[in-house]
């Protein structure tokens, strides 16, 4: 009489499963614009009937704050990486020793905004540590300042390497309730500058009005 062949219990090996697993977590991880620290700058923004929402790709946003303080963020983590080249690529030819360490440049590009003035921004991401997180943002000036490193303002600056860093790149002022005008008409002075005269203003929605979020150019 034959025997019937004894049948094992079926081994599945998961370890490449578990690899492609991982490899979509830190894509998503590394890809997603809303993974980010606390924001810098907290501001009362006024109240508007306005329905129109910013885009969430492909925008600088300058946040001013009450006492005329100016802070820029970026949405996208690319641009990020881009706008640090290009501020390198013009700072280095004032100071060739000027660098920034690989955990400054992986810190920023976790930060919804940042208010640093240019002459210090090196220094700040040459840090590494707890350094990088206590650094006073003490925000920047929208106008020629002593604070400025070269000629004309900090937030031209970011402006112009912005718009190197992403031709598609839009902007939006958030002011607080309380900021002077002359504050706000030096920003949008800074904007005109390089050419950008359309941009969003981000306000709080009043009761009883709809949110429109802007539709994406093809």
């Amino acid at each position: 009489m034959s025997k019937k062949p004894k049948r094992g219990v079926p081994k599945i090996d998961m370890t490449a499963m578990v690899d492609v697993a991982f490899l979509l977590l830190t894509f998503f991880i590394l890809t997603t614009t809303r993974f980010r620290e606390d924001s810098k700058a907290e501001v009362d923004t006024p109240s508007s009937v306005s329905s129109l929402e910013p885009p969430e790709k492909e925008l600088m946003t300058i946040t001013v704050t009450g006492d005329g303080k100016v802070f820029v963020g970026l949405s996208d983590i690319a641009t990020r990486g881009e706008i640090l080249n290009r501020f390198l690529s013009d700072q280095q030819k004032q100071d060739p020793d000027l660098a920034i360490s690989a955990e400054g440049a992986a810190y920023f590009s976790t930060l919804q905004e940042f208010g640093v003035p240019v002459k210090d921004f090196g220094t700040w991401l040459s840090q590494g540590g707890d350094a990088l997180k206590e650094f006073e943002h003490a925000g920047m000036s929208p106008r020629v300042t002593d604070s400025t490193s070269m000629t004309g303002n900090d937030l031209e600056k970011w402006v112009r390497w912005g718009r190197l860093a992403d031709q598609r790149m839009r902007f939006a002022v958030k002011g607080d309730v309380n900021t002077d005008y002359p504050v706000i008409e030096d920003v949008i002075s800074s904007l005109q500058e390089w050419d950008v005269n359309q941009f969003s203003l981000i306000t709080s929605l009043e009761d009883g009005a709809e949110v429109v979020v802007e539709e994406e150019e093809e």
